[in-house]
């Protein structure tokens, strides 16, 4: 008997994906693809979030290296009131005109906003290339007139002024260590209110326009432009986006009359009740308007600054949604400025100043002493 055998072709052995193979296969594919972007999308915010800290910790970097510079540099030989309608110097306090002059938010408690500062200090620090003289001026009997030495110094410096050295009438500092106000100009030659004996100057020496700055905290998009409030201004023009808070303490020497002598002699005074325990943090003074003899700005030596820099957009969070982070950070406690209370507590100002809790900040300190300071 003849068996028959069924030969079958390759393509017979081969079977097909069953549906669940199917879709287990998919349902690994969704996971992979969901967990890598799941990756991507948390990366990309914290790279953001990167940014913002780095950016915020550079604005707070910039704002408190201006305010350093012009704090160093406040006074530079100033006498007399300057005027300036751009500026809250020039005030006489108890007889003496003020080179730096606090303007604490709430001088007789705690603040509930930030503070201001206001300064006399030579354009020349803010990038204005210093003028000098043409020759040696000074005498026996002083000076009242000087020349530049360079061709068209004198209307540069008009240009500098706002258009007139004479009205109002500017104020110049000589090498920083005398100063006088223009009464005319004649090409170069800028004639004076006299100088008296003895000060003289040689040749080269520099001469510097002064003028007066105020320093305070932008909160509307007008003050800061684009939108981007809070920021930091100087003379109401802005210097550094997100600073949100201002603070300054002040360290004072023949302030305290308590303090033996009783008068400056150059060693910081201290405060009650810790006299003489030393120099410390405990004397330098907030919650003070600087109005009262012996507590004038003259007496002011030393100035510790606190700077808060917030980040200018709320964090979204590392996962898939948009909503806005929660932090859980506290209010901050910013030398007298709790920002618990006043604009930054919940409810104030709620258009420029988001829930609190929805941004991250940097707070910078540092102590600056007023080296240039003389009235």
């Amino acid at each position: 008997m003849i068996e028959k055998v069924k030969v079958m072709g390759p393509w017979r052995c081969q079977r097909g994906a069953t549906l669940i193979e199917l879709l287990i296969a998919v349902f690994v594919a969704l996971i992979i693809t969901g967990a890598g972007f799941a990756i991507l999308t948390s990366t990309d915010k914290s790279t953001r979030t990167n940014e913002q800290v780095v950016e915020t910790q550079q604005n707070a970097r910039l704002a408190m290296d201006l305010l350093t510079r012009d704090i160093k540099d406040a006074g530079f030989g100033m006498i007399g009131a300057l005027a300036d309608n751009n500026c809250k110097v020039g005030r006489s306090v108890s007889g003496a005109a003020a080179a730096l002059v606090p303007w604490d938010q709430t001088p007789v408690g705690p603040d509930t906003g930030p503070d201001q500062i206001s300064m006399v200090v030579p354009l020349a620090s803010t990038g204005v290339p210093a003028w000098t003289l043409n020759g040696p001026v000074g005498g026996p009997t002083g000076f009242n007139q000087i020349t530049l030495s360079q061709t068209g110094a004198a209307a540069s410096m008009a240009s500098q002024a706002g258009g007139s050295l004479i009205a109002p009438p500017a104020y110049l500092s000589i090498a920083g260590a005398a100063t006088s106000t223009v009464t005319a100009v004649a090409g170069e030659r800028i004639n004076l209110v006299n100088v008296p004996a003895p000060l003289a100057f040689g040749a080269g020496a520099q001469v510097y326009l002064l003028q007066c700055v105020t320093y305070s905290i932008g909160t509307t998009s007008v003050a800061c432009g684009n939108g981007s409030s809070p920021c930091l201004l100087r003379n109401g023009a802005v210097i550094a986006d997100g600073i949100e808070d201002i603070q300054f303490e002040y360290a004072c020497d023949g302030c305290n009359p308590s303090v033996p002598p009783g008068t400056a002699d150059g060693i910081i005074d201290d405060q009650p009740p810790t006299i003489g325990n030393g120099y410390g943090s405990e004397d330098f003074v907030s919650n003070n308007a600087w109005t009262a003899s012996p507590m004038t700005p003259d007496s002011i030596r030393m100035v510790k600054v606190y700077i808060v820099a917030r980040q200018t957009l709320a964090d979204t969070g590392v996962g898939e949604g948009s909503g806005s982070a929660a932090l859980t950070a506290a209010p901050l406690q910013v030398s007298d400025h709790n920002h618990a209370q006043g604009v930054f507590a919940a409810g104030d100002y709620a258009a420029m100043y988001p829930p609190y809790h929805q941004f991250r900040r940097r707070v910078l300190t540092r102590t600056i002493e007023a080296r240039n300071l003389a009235h």
